[in-house]
């Protein structure tokens, strides 16, 4: 009975110390925290993307915009650009 008495305090003290990490709950809380950072990477990434290519978006407009207006517009000769010029003679 006194060895128990003894050993009580050791056993105590046993059960209080951390609990051993729970392997599954590391491995979900990692897989959680990748998941997370790779959406903010493929966030980030889009949004470098969109402001790149945003001023070659718009020279793009800008020039169909202009190859609309020059055919659209009437030759600046008066004449018929797709007439076919004879030899004459």
């Amino acid at each position: 009975m006194r060895a128990l008495l003894a050993a009580l305090p050791l056993l105590l003290l046993a059960a209080c110390g951390e609990e051993p990490e729970n392997i599954q709950t590391k491995a979900e809380n990692l897989s959680r925290e990748l998941e997370e950072n790779a959406s903010r990477i493929e966030a980030e990434a889009a949004a470098n993307v969109s402001a790149a290519t945003a001023p070659l978006d718009n020279e793009a407009e800008a020039l169909l915009n202009a190859a609309a207006a020059n055919v659209a517009a009437p030759n600046a000769t008066g004449g018929d650009a797709n007439a076919i010029v004879g030899n004459g003679g």
